[in-house]
């Protein structure tokens, strides 16, 4: 019996999104590694490793995630790259407003929410309503024909029957990026946008994303090694402190004055001192 020959396919360059270091988003917040334990959890085997190189080597030249529904081109073996699409199963109905009103009514959960943090307690919201924050390997139930009701629909151009092939894990993994970025990713995923649970009667500057880390420290800049282009062009801050007025009252303060004012002059104090290391000040600390 002759041997079969197979023709060879070699990847084209491309010079997309490329992934950062992968072993640090393995090592990253907890969010982040969950993330990566669920992709894990779908057995991808030799997959992984590919859909890895391809994360970093930049084979994904576009990606837009618009609420549940993701989609990427990702550059392979043949002249016209793969269409990637991702569905995530979104919040609905009755189940979206009961999340977004649970997490609304909880002033701090939604303040760390929108300072880059994610609460364990949010997957317990999505779990409660039979969703899933993260993606997971399992289906959700099945349909009246006995069909499995799968948590991501995916789809590629790509002639691998496997899913996700190594494109999608390409893409699955980048979005990871963006995930160990800014947390709240996971819930517009799931179509529930943090930014719509602020109380409509805020303050108008509380509006201001949250997601920047210079505005933890209220008038101050920072410093100029941490800045892009080493500072130059950059403003600062407008005084008060934005982040802590986007929680509202809350519940277990027992001081005399209000917390959120009691907060704002700590920010304030915080953005003096921040201003003074900045300036290669001695900073003394005492009293």
């Amino acid at each position: 019996m002759g041997s079969r020959h197979y023709p060879l396919r070699v990847t084209r360059s491309a010079f997309g999104i490329r992934a950062q270091d992968l072993r640090t988003l393995a090592r990253g917040t907890w969010w982040a590694r969950r993330w990566i334990a669920a992709l894990e959890a779908m057995r991808l085997g030799a997959r992984f490793g590919r859909g890895r190189q391809y994360a970093v080597s930049g084979q994904v030249t576009d990606l837009v995630a618009e609420g549940a529904h993701v989609s990427a081109s990702v550059v392979g073996s043949r002249p016209d790259p793969y269409r990637v699409t991702l569905d995530f199963t979104a919040a609905e109905g009755v189940e979206q407003a009961r999340i977004a009103e649970a997490i609304r009514s909880q002033p701090m959960t939604l303040g760390r929410l929108l300072a880059g943090d994610l609460p364990v307690e949010v997957g317990e919201l999505f779990r409660a309503e039979g969703l899933p924050l993260f993606p997971q390997a399992d289906p959700l139930g099945r349909t009246p024909e006995g069909k499995p009701v799968w948590d991501v629909a995916m789809r590629c151009s790509c002639p691998d029957w496997s899913r996700p092939c190594k494109h999608m894990v390409a893409v699955l993994l980048l979005l990871g990026e963006e995930v160990a970025r800014r947390p709240a990713t996971l819930l517009a995923l799931r179509d529930v946008d943090v930014e719509d649970l602020v109380p409509p009667d805020a303050p108008e500057e509380a509006a201001t994303s949250a997601a920047l880390p210079s505005e933890c420290l209220g008038e101050a800049s920072l410093p100029a090694a941490v800045l892009p282009n080493g500072g130059r062009g950059a403003t600062a801050l407008p005084g008060g402190a934005l982040l802590v007025r986007r929680l509202g009252a809350v519940p277990f303060w027992r001081g005399t004055a209000r917390c959120v004012e009691s907060l704002e002059k700590m920010q304030s104090r915080a953005g003096a001192v921040a201003r003074e290391a900045a300036s290669g000040s001695s900073i003394d600390l005492r009293g």
